[in-house]
């Protein structure tokens, strides 16, 4: 019978401690001494000392030639294994569910093909106003797209070759983090998205659609859609934080 550990007690403290000199150097990305372990996480020496070897012991942690304490190959393995499971539309699943059930409107996750984007995940509220281009599947052009725009905006920038109008609305999402589409998709139809990051840049983007006359105001959309893309980008290990208005 596997044992229970009640919140508080010796062996919880200990766990949570020795999670916290993993993410300690996971996110200070240089090596440690011991003495700015236990500062940095105010706890005694002794205690730090016997975390450190334990962790260690297992590999999560290794010391370098200095006798100081860097993330192990152990820590790594674990960290790619919940990459190779962790794809950009498992990410954004939660995340959208969320953004549906908050805002009442449809969410959706597309990626950037070509001059196009593809639909690759949505989800409706429980009774759908209104029909939408962007079912699974779909492509569309992206530069008609606000998911479409404010990919293009992130992983190209302002492109002098393009048309002025598009500069224009690039310019804008670089600069408010997000990019909208006011009836181009869908008459009647405004569209609002913030772009998604793994650790190699921008990869994709979420948004919402809704009617224009609908009490929804963009600076509502816009904070609650450019959250739930945070999320999905922390999720795929992306650690700065994306851009917001």
């Amino acid at each position: 019978m596997t044992e229970q550990i009640e919140p508080g007690t010796t062996s919880n403290r200990s766990v949570s401690r020795a999670l916290a000199i993993l993410e300690l150097l996971a996110q200070t990305g240089r090596s440690s001494s011991l003495g700015e372990i236990a500062r940095d996480l105010s706890l005694p020496k002794s205690s730090a000392l016997t975390l450190l070897r334990a962790l260690t012991a297992h590999g999560f942690i290794t010391v370098d030639g200095k006798g100081r304490y860097v993330l192990g190959l152990q820590s790594f393995e674990i960290g790619c294994a919940y990459l190779r499971r962790m794809t950009p539309v498992v990410a954004a699943e939660q995340p959208l569910l969320e953004l549906t059930r908050k805002l009442g409107v449809t969410s959706h996750f597309a990626v950037l093909a070509g001059d196009e984007v593809v639909y690759l995940a949505k989800h409706d509220p429980p009774r759908p106003a209104l029909g939408l281009a962007s079912a699974l599947g779909a492509r569309l052009p992206a530069e008609i797209t606000a998911v479409g725009k404010v990919q293009l905006a992130y992983r190209h920038g302002s492109v002098s070759s393009w048309p002025r109008l598009l500069r224009a609305e690039i310019d804008s999402a670089l600069r408010l983090g997000y990019a909208t589409d006011d009836g181009r998709t869908a008459t009647g139809i405004r569209c609002l998205a913030a772009p998604v990051f793994d650790d190699r840049g921008c990869c994709g983007a979420i948004g919402v659609s809704y009617l224009l006359h609908d009490d929804l105001t963009t600076q509502m959309a816009a904070a609650e859609v450019t959250r739930a893309a945070q999320e999905t980008s922390l999720r795929l290990g992306h650690r700065v934080q994306c851009k917001t208005g």
